[in-house]
C-alpha cells in the first residue's frame, strides 16, 4: 500500500487554512516505574528462582548443613515488532503543510504506544496463561506452586476495591512465604489502578479520617501507599493490584533485544520514500511475590 497524493487532495492546494491532524499525545510511560530494563543478550533468555535456605538449627556440637536447590526456571523469547508507511515522492514534494510528514512522525507514537500495551499486558492478563511464571500458572493464581518443598500459596482474589479490602490484602502480602515456607518481609507500598479506579482510590489514600464511614478515626491508608494510574492501557475497569514496588523492580523485567529505531529509505521503480519502525522486546517475571491482584467480576 502507497500514500498517494489521491489519498491526500486538500493538503496540495494552497488554498487550506489550515490541517487538522490527529496531535500527537505526549503521555507518560510507567514502563520505567513498574519494570526493570534489561538488554538482552541471547535470542531466549532465562530467569533463576533461587531455592530459599532451611531455618536455623540449635547447635549441639556439630553444625547442621543444608541442601540448596535452584527454584523455577523461566524462559522467554524476544518478540518482533514493525510498521511502515510507503510514501509517493510527488506527494511529499507537493505537501504544502507537511502534513504527511507529520503522519510519519506519528510511527513514533505508534511504537510508544506499543510499548504500553506490551508492559500493561502482563498485568491485563495477570489472571491468564498468557503470561506465565516460574511454576507456569498465571502471574496472580489462587495456588502458586514450589518445587523446592515449600506450600502452596495464592496471590489472587475478587474483592472490589476498598479501604477494608485493600488492608485485608495487604495482610496477605504480608503473609506470604517463601518458597521453602519460610517468614519473608513484603512490604507492599504501592497501588496499580485503572483510570476508573482513580477517584477511588485517591480518596482512600488521601483521606485524614476513615473512609466511608461517620466515625472520627484516623485512616489507617492515608499516605502508606503510591499510586499508580495506567490511564487507558488496564483494560477492565474493576481489577487492582497490591504491590510490593521494591520487590517488583528485582523481578519484573522489560527486555529490550532492540530497542525502537526508525528507518528511511527510497524505492526505485515506484518512486516512492519508505519509512519504518522496528523494535524487539518483551516483558516477563520468574516471581510472583510481588503482587497480589483481584479479578473483580
Amino acid at each position: 500500500m502507497i500514500v498517494t497524493q489521491a489519498n491526500w487532495p486538500s493538503i496540495v492546494q494552497r488554498d487550506l487554512n489550515e490541517v487538522f491532524l490527529e496531535q500527537w499525545r505526549d503521555f507518560q510511560s510507567l514502563l520505567p516505574m513498574l519494570y526493570k530494563y534489561e538488554e538482552a543478550e541471547q535470542g531466549t533468555e532465562y530467569d533463576l528462582e533461587g531455592g530459599d535456605i532451611g531455618s536455623v538449627s540449635e547447635f549441639t556440637g556439630q553444625i547442621t548443613y543444608d541442601e540448596v536447590k535452584e527454584g523455577y526456571k523461566k524462559s522467554f523469547t524476544e518478540v518482533e515488532y514493525a510498521l511502515g508507511l510507503k510514501v509517493q515522492r510527488k506527494l511529499l514534494r507537493n505537501d504544502l503543510y507537511d502534513a504527511v510528514r507529520r503522519e510519519v512522525g506519528l510511527l513514533a507514537q505508534a511504537f510508544r504506544q506499543k510499548e504500553q500495551e506490551i508492559g500493561a499486558g502482563m498485568f491485563n492478563n495477570a489472571f491468564t496463561t498468557v503470561n506465565t511464571v516460574g511454576d507456569t500458572l498465571s502471574l496472580c493464581s489462587t495456588a502458586h506452586t514450589s518445587n523446592v518443598g515449600g506450600s502452596n500459596q495464592g496471590n489472587s482474589g475478587t474483592s472490589a476495591f476498598s479501604a477494608a479490602n485493600l488492608e485485608a490484602t495487604r495482610i496477605l502480602m504480608v503473609k506470604f512465604k517463601t518458597n521453602r515456607d519460610n517468614i519473608r518481609t513484603t512490604q507492599p507500598d504501592l497501588i496499580l489502578v485503572p483510570t476508573d479506579l482513580h477517584e477511588k482510590a485517591f480518596e482512600i489514600l488521601n483521606s485524614y479520617g476513615e473512609v466511608d464511614t461517620a466515625n472520627n478515626n484516623r485512616n489507617f491508608h492515608q499516605g502508606r501507599y503510591k499510586l499508580a494510574v495506567w490511564d487507558n492501557y488496564l483494560t477492565d475497569t474493576n481489577n487492582w493490584f497490591l504491590i510490593d514496588s521494591k520487590v517488583m523492580k528485582r523481578y519484573l523485567k522489560f527486555r529490550q533485544w532492540e530497542p525502537v529505531q526508525f528507518f528511511k529509505s527510497g524505492e526505485f521503480d515506484t518512486i516512492t520514500q519508505k519509512f519504518a519502525g522496528y523494535m524487539s522486546n518483551g516483558v516477563s517475571t520468574v516471581e510472583w511475590r510481588f503482587v497480589y491482584g483481584h479479578a473483580v467480576s
